[in-house]
């Protein structure tokens, strides 16, 4: 971010032949609209933990220029305009007129200071500055100048106003510098910049400047990802998250694997087998460190259970005894008819009720778990008591 002290800067001499000094009265009532604006976005201080100190102190020193700021000062340094090289303008960007419409609105940068003056009297300055995603506009604004009364707020193309573009609240410093913010969704929005003292004189030069910063948070979580179905089979957990975050996949506390989703947002973290029934806790976590809902899953059973064993059946047995799978579901059967069917307790015994069958008789068994997957047959024949 910008370090270098903008008011060494802004006072010389250079600057005045840089800027395109206004000539143009705003057209219309956006000086009107402006003033409105500016007056509504007053007297609400931003809450606190909203945004973090350090966003705030870096966007104050690139405001600010030095601690030692004052309007005296900065008359001071004026005088030292020898010593600025061409190279430091292009650290900043420049008002030019006409720019008192939405259409004419000039171009921001949160890279680069935007410098300004407004003159003449009623002069209103628009400035055009994107957010790249949903997430919190910083708008800081000073002067140089105690004959401008500088007032400025965001504001959506033609004064629209909805949840696109929420007024959070604003806070000043010691200095008379003021920081503004707001909540608002991807888009291009507008800084409204006007001198509130116009009503009374207008005693603005071309030595007057303003100065403003603009900043983005990113405070807003990422969607829960969206999660493939994860088996008792499976070596990776897959799906798509918000491109460039974080996935972490947990098992309670324990982190299973992480990954980053790329740019078409597939993600793909790798993890040991897990046991069916396993629940999983996938999140995902974005370059801001804003962390979305966790999405959770169950792992399935998809590996069919043992073939049963069969303990020996004679004519005379009303029975099929054995051992299969825990609680799975064990099924006796001659060719497609079944003959009955029980389930094995916790310890994989089970005890099939069966009519007696004939010497000879081909029994099949299979064991099918909780998640239907089935068993191979196991055969044994019928033999005489």
């Amino acid at each position: 971010m910008r370090n270098k002290d903008f008011l060494s800067l802004v006072a010389v001499g250079l600057l005045v032949s840089t800027l395109s000094v206004g000539t143009v009265k705003a057209e219309g009532n956006e000086y009107e609209l402006s003033k409105k604006l500016v007056e509504r976005q007053v007297g609400k201080p931003i809450q606190q933990g909203i945004i973090d100190s350090h966003t705030l102190d870096q966007l104050e020193k690139e405001v600010k220029g030095s601690q030692s700021y004052s309007a005296k000062g900065f008359n001071k340094m004026g005088a030292t305009s020898s010593s600025i090289s061409g190279s430091e303008v292009d650290d900043y960007m420049f008002e030019t007129e006409p720019n008192d419409e939405f259409d004419y609105a000039d171009d921001t940068s949160y890279e680069k200071l935007t410098i300004g003056q407004l003159l003449p009297l009623y002069d209103v300055d628009i400035h055009k500055v994107v957010v790249p995603k949903d997430g919190i506009l910083l708008v800081a604004g000073g002067t140089n100048s105690s004959a401008i009364d500088l007032g400025f707020g965001a504001v959506q193309k033609d004064f629209i106003e909805n949840d696109k573009l929420v007024y959070l609240g604003s806070d000043y410093d010691e200095n008379g510098f003021q920081y503004k913010a707001y909540q608002a969704k991807g888009g291009t929005y507008y800084i409204g910049v006007i001198d509130n003292d116009n009503d009374l004189y207008d005693d603005n030069t071309e030595e007057d400047f303003y100065v403003l910063a603009t900043g983005f948070v990113d405070n807003v979580a990422p969607n829960k990802p969206i999660v493939n179905k994860v088996d008792n089979n499976d070596t990776v957990v897959t799906g798509k998250a918000e491109p460039g975050s974080t996935v972490t996949v947990k098992r309670g506390n324990t982190v299973l694997a992480t990954a980053k989703a790329a740019s078409n947002r597939v993600f793909s973290a790798k993890i040991a087998v897990q046991k069916a029934g396993t629940k999983l806790a996938i999140t995902a976590k974005d370059s801001a460190g804003n962390v979305s809902a966790s999405v959770t899953l169950t792992v399935a059973d998809v590996i069919a259970p043992n073939r049963p064993t069969v303990n020996k059946v004679d004519d005379n047995d009303r029975k099929v005894t054995g051992k299969a799978e825990a609680n799975s579901r064990v099924t006796v059967k001659v060719g497609n008819k079944t003959l009955g069917s029980a389930y094995a307790d916790s310890k994989g015994k089970y005890s099939v009720k069966i009519k007696a069958q004939k010497k000879g008789t081909t029994l099949a068994v299979t064991a099918k778990d909780k998640a239907g997957n089935q068993s191979s047959k196991r055969t044994i024949k019928v033999v005489k008591h």
